[in-house]
């Protein structure tokens, strides 16, 4: 469970659930083909992450993510070509207008890389606000490829800043239990450069904008169920941020903070 986790299964899952409860919500059919090839997007997208991460950390890494990345690196520089492999071939079989935003979800996010680890490596301070989009928007691409006009109606702009507060109020949290293994580590983030009590406050803050976001939902008429799985969402990533340092130093803890995508389960299946 614990290899999985490190390597981001759950997130790519967590992904596709989520994806899933969208469309849902939204009344669109997503084709598995391009539910697989959002799970192989993630896992590649983070894959890579976590391989320059460790790429750039000079001696034994803090982080058990990292140090697993550094341990078995070229194994996992061979999966990421895989990932990569897969992806490709699978996008023969994926919609245009899927593979076409997702082609603007990759040069956003090669231009992420390159800002992070070559151009400002010590300075980008739009990190976790960049993951949290691409995220997010990617999320929404299956869901609205059958029906783009929907993209512009409330309820679906509503459900896009409840998912994109609890993407990026969730990198924050993990930046900020991650600030002194960051530090340490010589990794760039947000928490570095405000300092883990502004960034602290402020995942305090988005976490009460969601509320505020999902109270106006509600009132735009939204199902109770689907507002209800959001707002569990957004307190297990309250009650991370409230616990911190046990999550911190318990990492299968910190799997349940970093799980909440797979929450939408729950209400695909009931």
């Amino acid at each position: 469970m614990l290899i999985l986790h490190r390597m981001n299964f759950d997130t790519a899952f967590g992904a596709a659930i989520t994806s899933l409860f969208i469309a849902k919500i939204i009344g669109s059919e997503v084709p598995p083909v391009v539910i697989t090839a959002l799970i192989l997007a993630v896992l590649a997208i983070y894959n890579f992450d976590h391989l320059l991460d460790a790429k750039k950390i000079r001696g034994i890494a803090i982080s058990g993510r990292h140090r697993f990345y550094q341990q078995n690196f070229l194994i996992l520089a061979l999966y990421q070509i895989i990932l990569l492999m897969a992806l490709l071939v699978i996008s023969w079989f994926v919609p245009a207008i899927v593979v076409h935003a997702g082609i603007i979800i990759a040069v956003i996010s090669l231009i992420y890389f390159l800002l992070l680890f070559i151009v400002l490596p010590q300075r980008f301070v739009l990190k976790e606000f960049i993951i949290a989009a691409v995220f997010s928007f990617g999320l929404f691409i299956g869901p609205l490829a059958e029906n783009p006009i929907q993209a512009i109606s409330v309820p679906v702009v509503l459900l896009w800043l409840e998912i994109f507060l609890l993407a990026i109020a969730n990198t924050l949290i993990f930046s900020w239990l991650d600030y002194d293994s960051d530090m340490s580590e010589g990794h760039s983030s947000l928490a570095q450069i405000l300092g883990a009590k502004k960034v602290q406050h402020l995942s305090y803050l988005l976490l009460a904008i969601l509320v505020i976001i999902i109270t106006a939902s509600l009132i735009n008429n939204a199902l109770w169920g689907d507002q209800l799985i959001v707002m569990v969402m957004g307190l297990v990533l309250f009650i991370s941020l409230s616990a911190g340092k046990l999550f911190e130093a318990n990492e299968n803890m910190r799997i349940i903070g970093e799980a909440i995508f797979l929450f939408p389960l729950l209400r695909l299946i009931l």
